[in-house]
Protein backbone atom coordinates (compact mmCIF):
# COMPACT_ATOMS: atom_id res chain seq x y z
CA UNK A 1 0.00 0.00 0.00
CA UNK A 2 1.59 3.24 -1.01
CA UNK A 3 1.39 5.90 1.53
CA UNK A 4 0.37 9.43 1.08
CA UNK A 5 -1.12 12.65 3.03
CA UNK A 6 -4.53 11.85 2.57
CA UNK A 7 -6.45 11.06 5.96
CA UNK A 8 -7.84 7.55 6.66
CA UNK A 9 -11.28 6.54 4.65
CA UNK A 10 -11.90 3.78 6.50
CA UNK A 11 -9.31 3.47 8.92
CA UNK A 12 -9.91 -0.19 10.25
CA UNK A 13 -9.51 -1.48 6.78
CA UNK A 14 -6.76 0.33 6.36
CA UNK A 15 -4.83 -0.81 9.11
CA UNK A 16 -3.55 -3.93 8.39
CA UNK A 17 -1.40 -2.06 5.41
CA UNK A 18 -0.06 0.36 8.18
CA UNK A 19 0.99 -1.25 10.71
CA UNK A 20 4.62 -1.91 9.61
CA UNK A 21 5.25 1.34 8.92
CA UNK A 22 3.67 2.61 12.50
CA UNK A 23 5.52 0.08 14.37
CA UNK A 24 8.53 1.64 12.09
CA UNK A 25 8.23 5.11 12.65
CA UNK A 26 7.74 5.36 9.04
CA UNK A 27 4.17 6.98 8.80
CA UNK A 28 3.40 10.94 7.98
CA UNK A 29 3.30 12.73 10.51
CA UNK A 30 -0.98 13.01 9.81
CA UNK A 31 -1.55 9.59 9.30
CA UNK A 32 0.64 8.71 12.48
CA UNK A 33 -1.92 11.04 14.89
CA UNK A 34 -5.38 9.69 12.78
CA UNK A 35 -4.30 5.80 13.52
CA UNK A 36 -3.31 6.70 17.10
CA UNK A 37 -6.52 8.38 17.51
CA UNK A 38 -8.39 5.45 15.68
CA UNK A 39 -6.34 2.82 17.81
CA UNK A 40 -7.34 4.24 21.11
CA UNK A 41 -11.20 4.22 20.03
CA UNK A 42 -11.11 0.65 18.30
CA UNK A 43 -10.58 -1.65 20.61
CA UNK A 44 -11.19 -4.79 17.38
CA UNK A 45 -7.81 -2.48 15.87
CA UNK A 46 -6.13 -2.19 19.00
CA UNK A 47 -6.32 -5.92 19.49
CA UNK A 48 -5.17 -6.74 16.45
CA UNK A 49 -1.98 -4.54 16.88
CA UNK A 50 -1.01 -5.99 20.24
CA UNK A 51 -1.73 -9.35 17.94
CA UNK A 52 0.76 -8.14 15.51
CA UNK A 53 3.21 -7.00 17.57
CA UNK A 54 3.51 -10.54 19.61
CA UNK A 55 3.62 -12.07 16.14
CA UNK A 56 6.95 -10.36 15.17
CA UNK A 57 8.11 -10.53 18.61
CA UNK A 58 7.44 -14.51 18.54
CA UNK A 59 8.71 -15.00 14.52
CA UNK A 60 11.97 -12.69 15.34
CA UNK A 61 12.90 -15.31 18.34
CA UNK A 62 13.47 -17.79 16.20
CA UNK A 63 16.04 -19.28 14.45
CA UNK A 64 16.79 -21.06 11.38
CA UNK A 65 17.22 -24.45 13.17
CA UNK A 66 14.00 -24.63 15.01
CA UNK A 67 11.69 -24.65 11.89
CA UNK A 68 11.40 -27.41 9.31
CA UNK A 69 13.46 -27.69 6.34
CA UNK A 70 10.29 -27.76 3.92
CA UNK A 71 9.46 -24.08 5.78
CA UNK A 72 12.96 -23.08 5.25
CA UNK A 73 12.64 -23.67 1.49
CA UNK A 74 9.23 -22.13 0.58
CA UNK A 75 10.22 -18.91 2.47
CA UNK A 76 13.51 -18.53 0.51
CA UNK A 77 11.25 -19.17 -2.15
CA UNK A 78 8.08 -16.89 -1.23
CA UNK A 79 11.06 -13.63 -0.41
CA UNK A 80 12.97 -14.27 -3.56
CA UNK A 81 9.72 -14.00 -5.65
CA UNK A 82 9.16 -10.85 -3.77
CA UNK A 83 12.01 -9.15 -2.66
CA UNK A 84 12.07 -5.57 -3.69
CA UNK A 85 15.90 -5.59 -3.78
Amino acid sequence: MALDRRPLRDPCSEVVGLLVDYLDGRLPKTIHAELERHLAACETCESYLRTYRSTVSLLGSLREEDLPPELCLTLRAFLDRHADN
